[in-house]
C-alpha cells in the first residue's frame, strides 16, 4: 500500500476542527483530527512532499522520518500537524487490517471510557480562533440561526464587571447540577474568570477576596453536586508560584481530582514547589509533548496527575507516555477540545492505556457535535460514558455533507 494524496478541512465550531485525510493506491482512506493553530493546515499540507509514495504500514518508521524532517521546528505547531496525520494514518491501518486503533495500540483495558465534562464558566457557546480571539461563526451569522443555536460569549479571561456578575456562585451551582443530570459524574470548571476583585492585570498575583471568590464557586459546585461526583478546576496558566499554593490550599476542602494549570507550563521546578505546599493535586501537561517533559513532571516536579492533549502528543507517543507514567504509579487525564473524531480517537487511546483517570469533552455547548458522525445510532456519550467501538479504524465516519456545512471560511474543503 502507498500513500498518494493528503488533503485537509477545517471546521468553525468552539474551536477550529481540524480534519485530516490520507487517501492510498488500493482506495483505502483515513481520517483524523489535528489540534489547531494558525496556519496549521498549510503545515500538514507541507508534509505530503515527504508522505506520498510511503507504505502507511510501517507507522513507526514513517513517524520517525516525519520527526527527523522538523528537526528545526518541533515541537508546537510542527506536531499538532504531525500527530494529525499519525491519527489519519492509524485510523487507515486499522481499516486495512480490520481492527480498531485500540487493538493496534495494544488491546484494551475498559469497554466503556469516563468522559469529564468542561463546563467552563458558563452556558454559552464560546467560539475562539487559532490565536484565542473570540468570534461568532459564520454559521450562525446566517439569517436565524443565531436563535436557533443560541448566544455565543464574545467574552474570554480579562477583567469585565458584567461576566463577573453573570459568574455567580449560583450560575456555577446550577451549571454542575444540569451536567450531573446529564449523567457526567466528573465536572471540571473555570476559576480564572473575572470576580471583580482583580488589582493588577499581568503579575499573576491573587488577592484574599478573589481567592475567596474562587473558593465560593467551587463551593457552590460541589454543594449542588454532593461528594459522589468528581471535580476539577482549572486556572489555563494565569498565576505565580504563590497564588498557585493559596488557590490550591483553599481548594483543599473540596477534594478535588486535581487543580490543572495553575502555573504556566515552562518552569517544571515551579510546578515542584506548589505540588509540595498543598494536598490539592497539581496537573499540567496540555502544553508538553516529549516523553522527557513528562519524565521531568513525574520524577522532578512529583506530579501524581498528568494532563497530555491527546491531539498534541498523538496516539502512538500518548501510549508510550501512559507507559511511563504507569511505571510511576501516576494517572492521565486526557486533555481533549476535538470533534467527534478527535474524541473518538482520544477513545481508543484511553481504553488502551491502564493508568486513565478520564477523557475530557469540551463540546457540550455545541448543538452539532453528534450530527457530524454519519448513520450515528444516538449520542456519542451515554451516561457520562462512551462505549469503545469494536469497528476497523476510529469507529465512525464522519458526514461530509453536515461537516461542509460548518466549514471554516477560507479554508480548503479537502480538494474542494
Amino acid at each position: 500500500m502507498k500513500i498518494t494524496h493528503l488533503s485537509t478541512a477545517v471546521m468553525e465550531s468552539n474551536f477550529d476542527w481540524v480534519i485530516v485525510r490520507i487517501e492510498t493506491d488500493e482506495k483505502i482512506t483515513g481520517y483524523g483530527e489535528a489540534f489547531l493553530g494558525p496556519g496549521v493546515t498549510a503545515v500538514i499540507r507541507e508534509f505530503g512532499a515527504i508522505l506520498i509514495g510511503e507504505d502507511p504500514t510501517s507507522l513507526d518508521r514513517v513517524m520517525r522520518r516525519l520527526y527527523a524532517s522538523i528537526v528545526h521546528a518541533s515541537p508546537g505547531l510542527s506536531y499538532h500537524a504531525l500527530h494529525g496525520i499519525e491519527a489519519a494514518l492509524l485510523d487507515l491501518l486499522g481499516k486495512r487490517y480490520g481492527q480498531p486503533i485500540w487493538q493496534i495500540l495494544g488491546g484494551k483495558y475498559r469497554d466503556h471510557v469516563r468522559i469529564y465534562a468542561d463546563c467552563h464558566g458558563g452556558d454559552a457557546l464560546e467560539s475562539l480562533t487559532p490565536l484565542v480571539v473570540p468570534r461568532v461563526p459564520h454559521w450562525m451569522r446566517q439569517e436565524g440561526e443565531a436563535e436557533r443555536y443560541g448566544k455565543v460569549s464574545l467574552k474570554h479571561h480579562g477583567w469585565d464587571a458584567s461576566e463577573a456578575a453573570r459568574l455567580t456562585p449560583e450560575s456555577y451551582g446550577g451549571r454542575a447540577r444540569a451536567m450531573a443530570d446529564r449523567g457526567f459524574t466528573l465536572l471540571k470548571f473555570d476559576v480564572d474568570v473575572p470576580t471583580g476583585h482583580e488589582t493588577d492585570e499581568y503579575n499573576r498575583d491573587l488577592s484574599a477576596p478573589e481567592i475567596d471568590h474562587m473558593a465560593e464557586l467551587v463551593a457552590a459546585v460541589r454543594d449542588a453536586v454532593g461528594p459522589e461526583i468528581g471535580l476539577a478546576v482549572d486556572c489555563h496558566w494565569n498565576y505565580c508560584v504563590q497564588a498557585a499554593i493559596e488557590l490550591a490550599r483553599a481548594l483543599e476542602p473540596y477534594r478535588l481530582l486535581w487543580l490543572e494549570d495553575p502555573i504556566p507550563p515552562q518552569n517544571i521546578r515551579a510546578h515542584g514547589e506548589v505540588q509540595r505546599n498543598t494536598k490539592t493535586p497539581i496537573a499540567t501537561g496540555e502544553n508538553h509533548y516529549r516523553r522527557l517533559d513528562f519524565q521531568s513532571l513525574i520524577v522532578d516536579a512529583g506530579l501524581r496527575v498528568l494532563a497530555p492533549d491527546v491531539q498534541k502528543i498523538g496516539l502512538w507517543e500518548g501510549r508510550k507516555i501512559a507507559d511511563l507514567a504507569d511505571m510511576h504509579y501516576v494517572n492521565l487525564t486526557l486533555h481533549n477540545i476535538s470533534g467527534p473524531l478527535g474524541t473518538m480517537a482520544g477513545v481508543h487511546l484511553a481504553a488502551a492505556i491502564p493508568n486513565l483517570l478520564a477523557l475530557e469533552w469540551h463540546a457540550a455547548s455545541v448543538p452539532f457535535f453528534d450530527t457530524l458522525v454519519k448513520d450515528a445510532e444516538g449520542p456519542m456519550i451515554h451516561g457520562g460514558k462512551i462505549a469503545v467501538p469494536d469497528r476497523p479504524g476510529v469507529g465512525v465516519e464522519l458526514d461530509l455533507d453536515v461537516v461542509y456545512k460548518y466549514r471554516k471560511p477560507g479554508e480548503p474543503f479537502f480538494d474542494a
